[in-house]
């Protein structure tokens, strides 16, 4: 009975959120975390074309958005949102859609606009269940994710003639074709046990399908089966980490009266200093600190040239007409669109690269940290340099 109830509830709630076939909620929420940040990804609602709002919360959002919790508003388009915490243990997002008239719809629908930041590094499995049924499954079952060490071992069973299979990594879960946007092609032509290394401090779901089934456009995922329903998390040596640490982070001031909600006010109450404090102050010789210079855009030597076509033609043909032409806003734009749709570790890796250099420069140093954090593996000394001048920037 608490299922049923539960499911009426989400169906209701999906029914209050859709009015004359338009839909008023934001769907494929997911969170994924690297050292302190968050970074928050989701679809903007079709219908709904005003700012997006997003509740943070350490419990679980249900029924209605607690009073006191003050959110955080994006403007519609920018489908994401990089948070900061302290305490990365569950996590609760809810993002709400708005109209442009200012009207703001409050539906929680849980997997859907909401979502929680787990940092348990539970290894992804199929269910007992699943392991146990009468007739054994066609095509691919039992596809599991097993954390070893640095490394992610994927293993499954195949029923049947063996065909090409293409494995996906996402940073959420694969329930139906359309999650495969939001993922990665890993190899195709996987044997079992493959043995993968995804990039370390996030938390990686899997999926396993047939070649034939993609390119004939029949897709079928089944969680527990094919598609792993737990995330399997690889922790590095926290060289990433260590590399933050030098540097002091940005001064915080809390305010003790918040209880529920983790969001700070936007402007910090000035505390006035002493009469002896200030008299120290302005009897003090102290230099002007400099501002850090700014850095200068930096392109890879490959993505100057024209290829042949691929998917490097399309990211040379951004570079080109406005990263080039130092057009940050059309850049960003762009990029965000380039990489909504699954690229290569290498394609994928220069992205992120002139993603977080675009970010530099509009000033957004959180979401550029971010980016680098993510290059870091893949291209040491460049993401190293702008990490250091992101840092300087952000403490000045």
């Amino acid at each position: 009975m608490p299922v049923f109830y539960a499911l009426l509830l989400v169906l209701s709630a999906s029914a209050y959120a859709q009015d004359n076939g338009n839909t008023y909620v934001v769907s494929q929420v997911s969170a994924e975390a690297r050292n302190n940040l968050i970074r928050l990804t989701w679809v903007d609602s079709p219908d709904a074309r005003g700012p997006v709002y997003i509740f943070r919360s350490s419990r679980p959002f249900s029924g209605s958005v607690p009073a006191n919790i003050r959110p955080v508003m994006v403007r519609y388009g920018e489908q994401y949102y990089i948070d900061d915490s302290e305490d990365l243990e569950n996590v609760y997002y809810f993002v709400a859609a708005s109209d442009v008239s200012g009207r703001r719809y409050d539906v929680i629908i849980p997997r859907v606009n909401s979502t929680v930041v787990s940092t348990s590094g539970a290894v992804a499995s199929a269910p007992v269940e699943s392991r146990q049924t009468a007739e054994p499954v066609q095509g691919i079952s039992n596809l599991t994710a097993r954390l070893d060490g640095e490394r992610v071992v994927i293993a499954f069973d195949v029923n049947g003639p063996r065909k090409n299979a293409v494995l996906y990594r996402s940073t959420q879960p694969v329930k139906e074709p359309r999650d495969l946007l939001n993922s990665v092609m890993v190899r195709s032509g996987v044997r079992s046990p493959f043995v993968d290394y995804p990039v370390p401090g996030l938390s990686y779901y899997y999926a396993l399908i047939y070649e034939d089934e993609i390119s004939g456009g029949s897709m079928g995922i089944r969680p527990g089966i094919n598609a792993t329903i737990s995330a399997v998390t690889v922790y590095g040596d926290g060289s990433a980490e260590k590399a933050l640490r030098p540097m002091p982070l940005p001064a915080m001031t809390l305010n003790s009266a918040l209880t529920e909600s983790y969001f700070l006010p936007d402007t910090a109450s000035a505390v006035p200093l002493s009469d002896n404090a200030a008299r120290i102050v302005k009897n003090a010789n102290v230099p002007e600190k400099a501002p850090p210079e700014p850095r200068k855009p930096r392109a890879f030597t490959v993505d100057l040239q024209a290829p042949s076509g691929g998917e490097d033609s399309a990211l040379f043909q951004i570079i080109s007409e406005s990263f080039l032409k130092r057009d940050w806003e059309k850049a960003r734009a762009d990029l965000l669109h380039y990489l909504s749709l699954p690229r290569s570790k290498d394609i994928e890796a220069r992205a992120r690269f002139y993603l977080g250099q675009t970010l530099y420069f509009t000033g957004n140093y959180r979401g550029a940290l971010f980016e680098f954090l993510t290059v870091r593996p893949f291209h040491p000394v460049e993401a190293n340099m702008w990490i250091d001048s992101i840092l300087s920037a952000m403490v000045y």
